[in-house]
């Protein structure tokens, strides 16, 4: 691999690390790595000292394999704070003046707002949703130049705590890594696993993590909604091991086991909670499986009421969509083959599907997000990429 044609993404989630190496000419030589690691991402307890030797042990096992040196990452992260707010700007023009410079300053103007008033946020992601220009609306940036009075933008930024962010960059500069940037890893995954789904007209992708869950609805390649709860699958296994009264690790082998194609899980009291008769036989014969069943039918339908709350999907969703929702994550794991009942949040969707992710997929919607010329996304990407889109090259005054 030359060292000069080479990205490396690092996924750094609250469970797992995973890593990938892309090689811009010859992707048959692609690495991709991960190492599980239970990081604490609240501000009051940030705790990175595991994290720090893991990563620099899964980024020395690529270097000799590659046999190159790594300097710099794209990190995509979900910090336990991240969140979005929509921002609109408008400017009247009194002289002629070129639309597309007007576009840029007029974006420059809005992010230096909207950072003033968020002095403890960063802002990582800057989506256009609609321009407005006399009153007519465009979805995306027009090719041409036109006449205009006035223009309009409608933003939706999505930020992290400024701590974290800062904690974080300090972090891998202690193992000698520069971060080039800090991509939401949720929205950047939903944006990617959007193009397998294109039949579809609305979109919604429910990633239920370790310790969050965030939820992103997309209109066609769009991005109209992005949330985050902090709720995920280890609440799950704690009220497991809680309630049932098991260790931690056991309580964790038996919500995994659920998603196991001979295990089933009805919402029906009368039918038997496992067919697997190897995993009944590991519970401990105290244990009801009719309360088993109760405590993660509960957390999950917590889960999802927090996730939906407040989203109008009768507004979003009109008759003549056809709207699919799609469950990622590491504690979505528990929804697969049908595993748990969620017939229950089927109303607003034709479809419910689970999407298996793993240290490849994931690390490519990385990759995928800096190379693609997202008509929606402004971005800041790192200099050494030598293509980039109109928005790109528009943002980089940011830099």
């Amino acid at each position: 691999m030359n060292k000069y044609n080479f990205q490396t993404y690092i996924d750094f989630g609250s469970s797992k690390i995973r890593m990938g190496v892309f090689d811009y000419e010859l992707p048959k030589n692609n690495l991709y790595n991960q190492i599980e690691c239970i990081s604490n991402f609240h501000i009051e307890k940030l705790n990175l000292d595991t994290s720090k030797n893991l990563i620099n042990k899964i980024i020395q096992a690529s270097e000799k394999e590659l046999d190159l040196h790594i300097k710099n990452i794209t990190l995509m992260i979900d910090a336990p704070d991240v969140q979005s707010f929509d921002f609109s700007i408008k400017k009247n023009l009194d002289a002629k003046s070129s639309f597309f410079e007007d576009i840029k300053f007029l974006l420059q103007d809005a992010r230096q707002l909207a950072q003033k008033n968020n002095d403890k946020k960063v802002i990582i992601h800057t989506i256009i949703e609609k321009i407005i220009v006399d009153e007519k609306i465009y979805n995306e940036l027009p090719n041409d130049n036109i006449d205009y009075k006035s223009i309009a933008l409608e933003l939706k930024f999505i930020y992290i705590s400024e701590i974290f962010y800062n904690t974080i960059i300090k972090h891998f500069k202690l193992i000698h890594i520069e971060v080039d940037s800090v991509l939401c890893s949720s929205y950047v995954k939903s944006l990617n696993y959007n193009q397998y789904f294109n039949e579809y007209n609305k979109k919604t992708f429910l990633d239920i993590g370790y310790r969050k869950s965030c939820v992103t609805v997309f209109d066609k390649e769009k991005l109209i909604l992005f949330k985050t709860i902090p709720l995920g699958g280890n609440h799950i296994t704690k009220d497991i091991s809680k309630v049932l009264d098991i260790e931690f690790v056991e309580a964790e082998h038996i919500k995994q086991s659920l998603n196991k194609k001979e295990a089933t899980f009805s919402d029906n009291s009368q039918e038997e909670l496992f067919s697997n008769k190897l995993l009944s036989s590991s519970i401990k014969n105290n244990i009801s499986l009719d309360l088993l069943k109760k405590v993660i039918h509960a957390r999950i339908d917590e889960i999802f009421k927090l996730s939906f709350q407040n989203i109008k999907f009768e507004e979003i969703l009109n008759k003549n969509d056809k709207s699919i929702l799609v469950l990622t994550g590491e504690g979505s794991k528990i929804l697969d083959k049908n595993s748990i009942y969620i017939e229950n949040y089927s109303e607003f969707f034709n479809e419910i599907n689970f999407f298996e992710e793993n240290e490849e997929t994931i690390c490519t919607s990385g990759i995928n997000f800096d190379k693609k010329n997202n008509n929606f996304e402004v971005k800041i990407i790192p200099k050494k990429i030598k293509k980039s889109g109109f928005f790109e090259k528009l943002f980089h005054i940011f830099n």
